[in-house]
């Protein structure tokens, strides 16, 4: 009997310490922008800036991507068509994943993620 209660209280503190941690980390929203629009923020580690943005269909979609180089420090941003960053299935990626302009097939909401390894600090243009 004993070494049941012993197992019970230690499944209990796992869990409630498993439950701690997701409750801990930071769920954020995305960011909602109008085009055109130039944001400048700092990013880096195991976060990310996450922005949407509403665009019509047949309107041009250009987003550009520059910061700080501290380091060895890189910036990216993916495009995606759903808040799970679900790639888009259009557009086009120039001067080294930096730029990328793309018409809009469907009017509806569209996702920026902006990451950095270690960090940076960015400027994002979104047209």
């Amino acid at each position: 009997m004993g070494s049941i209660v012993i197992h019970s209280l230690r499944a209990a503190v796992i869990l409630g310490v498993l439950a701690a941690s997701v409750i801990a980390q930071p769920q954020t929203k995305p960011k909602r922008v109008h085009a055109p629009a130039t944001i400048r923020g700092l990013v880096g580690g195991e976060s990310n800036d996450t922005y949407v943005v509403h665009v019509r269909k047949g309107r041009q979609l250009t987003v550009e991507l520059s910061w700080k180089k501290e380091d060895d420090n890189n910036a990216s941003f993916s495009m995606g068509g759903s808040k799970d960053l679900e790639p888009v299935s259009f557009g086009k990626e120039s001067n080294g994943g930096r730029k990328w302009v793309g018409r809009v097939p469907k009017t509806g909401d569209y996702f920026i993620e902006v990451v950095a390894h270690p960090s940076a600090h960015y400027v994002l243009k979104i047209r």
